[in-house]
């Protein structure tokens, strides 16, 4: 037992990082009450079965298994069990980073074959000495995983804050223990980059090896804060495309979520310009493209666009292809829409969100557009966001809801005051057919006589629309000021 004791003495600063996680004890506790009541009734609870005792590690936090492992030699030795590390979290608190040793590695080294789910995050600091130490502790976990371990899953989050404050040798030095670590897996289904910002030449590099090695087995890749924005750089004008994959070497993919960037509109087009050149093309079971524009991030001035064309041939390759498009803007800019929203584009969720308080575009605009575009066609889910006031929500409406066949959510964050109770006044004689769910959000009421109007008016027909089997819900965003 002086081993075992050792061994948890040893542990316990990562046992500590884990104690935001949820805690299921009473469901572990019925399991091993149902599952062990024999050995219960003889009180010989070491000799619990390695089924039920493994399930019950499976419920636990990392800082409760530490503690269970304790309890006799059998238990732990189910310590040591594959399904106690099958997800695996390297985070590193300020605390651990100060002590002269990793407190977690001693673990990683021995039960790191037996890692199928890894999740990196760098947590937030601006002190240089400890940011340093993180990267030294992050380089030797990759070269660990890349000689042990053949995982199903990583995720990689808030790796930009490293390469800030180290230098250059040390930043290149992370990215290329990253490309060995991809190029050593060979079972990726899913990969995850938050936040890693990689400058252009290296995210390229880095995609190459992951889908030169994984490009079978690849099911969901996210690049999401993937690459910077650097439109002075001059790898902007480097000839970087050439040694992007396409979405042909992707065969497995069903779901891509990404910014809008560079290697994004070159991943699409340069597959778009290939299946050009050939009469015949295997389908790709990709039927999901999450995509995010940040005005406030990139310039659309600084590239191509897709166009109606590109999106054509991509739904020739990806016959069930559905969009989630997320915009950003505080641009007054319908120049930014028929960049951003081009037909043939399948767009079945939109979430707009006009942040700018100055200048308005208004929303009919925004409407005009869809319609043009056909994009009511394949709209499912549309998730509306404007921060100014809105005076005239029903125009816009009217010849918009009736042209969306397959609208079934409805999101709208509207600033006061709005004529909101006109629209469900409007809704009451024209039921959207197909509407199931509208959600609305009203904020910035200051005066509570105006609170408390709106309040009984909008519950009232909230009710009435209820009737006609309408389901809608109101929230109005209101905070008491002292007088």
């Amino acid at each position: 037992m002086s081993e075992i004791v050792s061994d948890a003495n040893a542990i316990e600063p990562i046992g500590m990082q884990y104690t935001a996680e949820k805690r299921e004890s009473q469901t572990a506790q019925s399991i091993a009450s149902s599952e062990t009541e024999k050995c219960e009734k003889q009180g010989h609870w070491s000799e619990l079965p390695s089924l039920p005792l493994e399930k019950i590690y499976s419920f636990l936090i990392r800082e409760d298994q530490v503690n269970m492992s304790l309890v006799c030699r059998k238990w732990s030795e189910g310590y040591g069990l594959p399904s106690v590390w099958k997800t695996f979290r390297f985070v590193l608190t300020e605390s651990q980073l100060s002590m002269e040793a990793c407190p977690i590695m001693k673990f990683v080294q021995k039960y790191s074959s037996m890692f199928r789910h890894v999740k990196v995050y760098h947590v937030f600091t601006r002190k240089k000495r400890l940011i340093k130490t993180w990267c030294r502790h992050f380089i030797e976990f990759l070269q660990i995983l890349t000689n042990n371990s053949q995982l199903i899953s990583i995720e990689f989050g808030g790796l930009p804050r490293c390469p800030r404050y180290i230098h250059n040798p040390n930043y290149v030095n992370i990215c290329t223990v990253i490309a060995n670590f991809l190029g050593s897996q060979h079972h990726l289904k899913r990969v995850k980059f938050y936040g890693c910002y990689f400058r252009l030449h290296e995210g390229v590099e880095l995609l190459r090896k992951l889908i030169q090695n994984n490009g079978k087995s690849l099911t969901y890749l996210s690049l999401r804060g993937y690459v910077r924005y650097d439109p002075m750089g001059e790898e902007q004008n480097s000839n970087f495309a050439e040694n992007l994959p396409t979405l042909a070497d992707l065969p497995s993919l069903t779901t891509l979520e990404t910014d809008y960037t560079l290697i994004f509109e070159n991943l699409v087009a340069r597959q778009c310009t290939a299946l050009q050149t050939v009469k015949s093309c295997q389908t790709l079971v990709l039927s999901k493209i999450i995509l995010e524009y940040e005005d406030r991030m990139i310039k659309m001035e600084d590239f191509r666009g897709l166009t109606s064309t590109d999106w054509q041939f991509l739904n020739m390759l990806s016959p069930n292809l559905q969009v989630e498009l997320i915009i950003g803007t505080g641009a007054q800019s319908r120049r930014q829409m028929e960049f951003l929203i081009v037909p043939n584009m399948p767009v079945t969720r939109l979430e707009y969100r006009y942040e700018a308080f100055e200048m308005r575009m208004e929303i009919d605009e925004l409407f005009c557009h869809l319609l043009a575009c056909k994009t009511n066609d394949h709209l499912i889910s549309l998730d509306l966001l404007w921060n100014y006031t809105v005076q005239d929500l029903v125009s816009p409406f009217i010849p918009f809801l009736p042209a969306c066949k397959k609208l079934k959510y409805l999101n709208m964050h509207i600033r006061y005051p709005t004529n909101v109770i006109d629209l469900m006044e409007y809704w009451l004689d024209n039921r959207p057919e197909y509407l199931e769910k509208v959600n609305i959000n009203i904020w910035d009421i200051e005066d509570d006589e105006d609170y408390t109007t709106l309040k009984n008016l909008t519950s009232e027909y909230v009710s009435r629309l209820e009737l006609i089997g309408m389901n809608v819900e109101v929230e109005i965003d209101y905070e008491v000021t002292e007088s």
